[in-house]
């Protein structure tokens, strides 16, 4: 999820059909991880491992420090699902940027949610587990370097340098054909207007 989250935000290898599907995808994704997120929670409770109040209040019921972090991820993933859920009221808001930076807290949930999986549960059955949660944070730390680089320092001829030269100049029109059919638009504008 994280990683299609950020090849989402890609100006210059994706064309903007390629954004919209990863963008789509990146919400079914959040939708299932927060899905699973409750079940696994309700699960836990369920067997007896932590109480209710360790669902939603960390460190409270002595259920051990990585439980704890657990319980700190889920509460920040639940405020990174709510910002994308509301991310229209956001955008309308005079403070675009609030919603940015409240959902930035996925990359502080995910390094916690990791932590807590490592090492709250369970032992860990084999080496393949720990390489397949450090290979995810080396993708996703190159996800988010390339990222920043792209953001700070855009080449000749990227989509930043090409804003500083086509300031004041009046926009080519796009026709529907090129990027999606009129079906696609029509879908659109009424998920806009709801």
């Amino acid at each position: 999820m994280v990683v299609v989250g950020l090849a989402a935000t890609d100006r210059i290898v994706l064309a903007v059909r390629h954004r919209f599907f990863l963008q789509a995808l990146h919400r079914a994704l959040a939708v299932f991880a927060v899905g699973f997120l409750i079940t696994h929670v309700i699960l836990q409770i369920m067997r007896g491992r932590v109480h209710g109040i360790d669902a939603g209040i960390p460190f409270t019921s002595g259920a051990g420090f990585y439980v704890g972090l657990g319980t700190i991820a889920s509460d920040l993933m639940i405020i990174v699902f709510a910002t994308g859920v509301f991310r229209a009221k956001f955008v309308g808001h005079r403070w675009p940027w609030l919603w940015r930076f409240l959902h930035v807290v996925a990359y502080v949930s995910w390094p916690v949610a990791i932590v807590h999986g490592l090492f709250a549960g369970r032992p860990v059955s084999g080496d393949w587990v720990t390489w397949c949660y450090i290979g995810t944070l080396v993708v996703v730390a190159l996800g988010v370097l390339m990222r920043l680089f792209v953001t700070v320092r855009p080449r000749d001829g990227a989509i930043g340098s090409a804003r500083a030269v086509n300031v004041g100049r009046k926009a080519e029109p796009i026709r529907v054909d090129d990027v999606f059919d009129e079906e696609f638009w029509t879908t659109l504008r009424k998920e806009v207007r709801r």
